[in-house]
């Protein structure tokens, strides 16, 4: 509860920072075959459910986004909370925001919820745009009280149209003996309208011995927004 009422009183200094500009409010929603954060099911390997609300004042915004999950110990529900801002520096789009992971339900195996800081930075070459971010948090997934960081370089090219492709390479590390894998995802981007976007994807990780949530799958998704 301090973390929101922090993201909370962030987002309304960020606001006031970005002085009498109009907010550009997004909402969106959603569903996938299979919720993968990571390389990882998040939804037991089954389909989910997705929406949320964006805020921008500027370079700042904030936003709140929900999914269902199952984790086989009764959490239905996801709802992140974030914060942040967007600058550019030499060149480069940066991010530099706060996100908050809350879970609703469930009870066995401890509380997942957690929070991160994040640094991304992404910069158009030719036509393509490349990027790369670093996470970090203090208790991740609730493990315990070890540092982890999730490092991630990516990538994306228009082909033909409103036809993109893009791709991912990370991993994530848990200090203190918790565990370290690797992930990476591939996939077919399709835009038809500017309120809709269908996406085709590969993911996989090299830690097929941690279950079946880690290994490899194919997803679709399909994205509807709305800009007020």
């Amino acid at each position: 509860m301090k973390l929101r009422a922090l993201l909370v009183a962030a987002a309304m200094g960020l606001s006031a920072y970005a002085g009498p500009a109009v907010a550009q409010i997004v909402a969106n929603v959603g569903a996938v075959t299979d919720y993968v954060f990571r390389g990882v099911s998040q939804t037991n390997e089954g389909g989910g459910v997705q929406g949320g609300i964006d805020m921008a004042f500027g370079k700042a915004y904030f936003g709140l986004w929900l999914s269902t999950v199952d984790f086989n110990n009764g959490t239905d529900a996801e709802m992140d909370m974030y914060v942040g801002y967007k600058p550019t520096w030499m060149g480069l789009s940066l991010d530099i925001g706060l996100v908050n992971y809350g879970y609703m339900g469930g009870g066995g195996g401890g509380d997942p919820t957690f929070y991160e800081v994040k640094l991304t930075a992404t910069k158009p070459v030719g036509a393509a745009t490349i990027g790369a971010g670093i996470y970090y948090t203090t208790d991740y997934a609730g493990t315990g009280p070890h540092d982890a960081y999730y490092y991630e370089i990516n990538a994306a090219m228009p082909v033909y149209r409103d036809i993109a492709l893009s791709g991912a390479i990370g991993k994530q590390e848990i200090q203190g003996g918790v565990g370290a894998y690797g992930t990476w995802n591939a996939g077919v981007v399709w835009t038809p309208t500017p309120w809709m976007t269908v996406d085709l994807r590969y993911h996989d990780t090299d830690e097929h011995t941690l279950g079946a949530t880690y290994e490899a799958r194919y997803v679709a998704g399909v994205k509807f927004t709305h800009n007020f």
